[in-house]
């Protein structure tokens, strides 16, 4: 009898902890996560290799690793080859322990790498389709597991977007099942960011956040270069830093983290810094350099993201030093290359179109000016419109532009009260037509208006930025304007 009780006992416990083992997060896991979070993709595989493949934590670094490469080189056939590996591995996941945390948090990792990487290749209803199942399986999972803090890594980032729809479109995120703010989002981050595995991840999806959909001010700029300095081998981190202080104007230190970002042939091949590259030169009017690297980002770019782009800043700098045949040589292969998903893919084909009607080309002045602007050079971008007003233009659309960015580095410089008129001029030229300095010159008035604590006008602003329709910066003008509009409680 004594025999039969203790086999019934083994088997019961057998039973009970057969899946013990189904999420083991080895020692040698935590290094392959880590290294893939560098983007030494390669090595990560290799130690990956040597771990059990019923592994949760496995599959779903495998799957890390397909998104990492497919994400960065945007290759159709790689990405044909590897998709039927999202069904597979969510298959494997779900025969695995269901009462542990990760079993749920893995789905929905699963589907949210294939949602980036779908959606960078422009399969946007598919890739949307993929994150809305992964919201609701980490939501489903954090009722499940409150005090797994690895959840709230992705539902933070959820969280926050869908507190920046603007209000206009709130019935969608409603209709789909979407609920959140950005003061929840940024609190899940925070949590995650104390995580003892996932809270570098966390922490690089809060600077993404902070910087695309709401504000950055000294102090977090400070720590996006700590962050750099401390993680010294990290290329990703100095990936994400360089994009954020470039959208932010700060090219002299972009150029910094450029020059000492971890390099070597372990490290994922990342065309995108020739990018970089070419546009802190093309800002600083240094156009031989920069084609040089616009040309590199072509040659060794498989993709299809920033093509149209480019050849526009090829266009820009052989038309500025000179070269008109080398200039239209590029221009005329803008609707041939790439895809218009990117903004300034948009903007490229726009010109391009509008082109071929007119046989106008720009005000140099004017172009050296925007582009100084954008590199933060904003003592030379004034001089370059210090000889223009808008009689030196005839086109409504250059008289809109010219207002807006002689309004945009008085603001960099300091001088709100004076840059006001100006976006103001720009918005009344832009009035009934969906251009996007109209939209942008009232967003940075609810800026100034918010600064200056008068909520009426900043309130006004914002919603006049969201009320425009169409133009080239549609999504982030309102998911940033509706952000703002959050943070002061409305």
């Amino acid at each position: 009898m004594k025999k039969w009780n203790l086999i019934l006992i083994v088997l019961f416990w057998f039973s009970n902890n057969s899946f013990a083992n189904d999420f083991e997060f080895t020692p040698n896991l935590q290094n392959a996560y880590s290294e893939l979070c560098k983007l030494k993709v390669q090595h990560a595989k290799q130690l990956l290799a040597k771990e059990p493949t019923n592994n949760g934590i496995r599959i779903w670094l495998e799957d890390f690793a397909d998104m990492i490469v497919l994400f960065a080189s945007e290759d159709e056939k790689e990405y044909e080859r590897l998709a039927e590996n999202e069904d597979k591995r969510l298959d494997l996941i779900e025969d695995l322990d269901e009462n542990s945390p990760y079993n749920k948090f893995i789905q929905a990792e699963i589907k949210l790498h294939w949602a980036l990487v779908k959606m960078k290749l422009g399969h946007e209803t598919k890739g949307g389709f993929d994150a809305i199942s992964a919201y609701k399986l980490l939501e489903e999972n954090r009722k499940k597991f409150p005090n797994f803090t690895a959840n709230y890594k992705n539902l933070g980032v959820f969280h926050v977007m869908i507190g920046s729809v603007p209000e206009n479109y709130r019935w969608v995120t409603k209709l789909l099942g979407l609920k959140g703010n950005i003061q929840q989002g940024l609190k899940e981050l925070n949590i995650a960011i104390n995580d003892k595995i996932v809270g570098k991840e966390a922490k690089f999806y809060q600077l993404f956040i902070q910087s695309n959909v709401l504000t950055l001010n000294d102090d977090e700029r400070q720590e996006i270069t700590q962050f750099v300095n401390n993680n010294p081998d990290n290329l990703a981190i100095s990936f994400l830093a360089t994009s954020i202080l470039m959208r932010d104007n700060k090219s002299e230190i972009a150029q910094k983290i450029l020059q000492t970002r971890a390099s070597g042939s372990g490290y994922l091949a990342m065309p995108i810094f020739d990018l970089y590259q070419a546009e802190i030169l093309f800002n600083k009017g240094n156009y031989p350099q920069a084609i040089q690297y616009y040309q590199n980002y072509l040659k060794n770019f498989r993709g299809h993201s920033f093509l149209k782009d480019v050849n526009f800043k090829l266009f820009l700098a052989n038309w500025l030093t000179n070269n008109p045949d080398k200039a239209l040589n590029h221009l005329a292969k803008i609707p041939n290359v790439g895809k218009k998903l990117s903004e300034t893919d948009i903007i490229a084909q726009n010109f391009y179109e509008q082109f071929q009607k007119t046989k106008i080309y720009p005000n140099k002045n004017l172009v050296k000016a925007n582009y100084a602007f954008e590199g933060g050079h904003y003592a030379e971008a004034l001089e370059f419109l210090d000889n223009l007003d808008e009689n030196s233009f005839t086109a409504q659309l250059d008289k809109a532009n010219f207002n807006f960015r002689k309004a945009r580095i008085l603001q960099k410089l300091n001088a709100q009260n004076q840059a006001i008129p100006y976006f103001e001029r720009a918005m009344a030229l832009c009035a009934g037509q969906n251009c996007h300095f109209g939209a942008s010159s009232s967003l940075q008035l609810g800026y100034i208006y918010q600064q200056k604590n008068d909520k009426l006008k900043a309130r006004m602003s914002f919603e006049k930025a969201i009320a425009y329709k169409k133009h080239e910066y549609k999504n982030s003008i309102d998911n940033k304007a509706q952000a703002a509009l959050t943070e002061m409680g409305i």
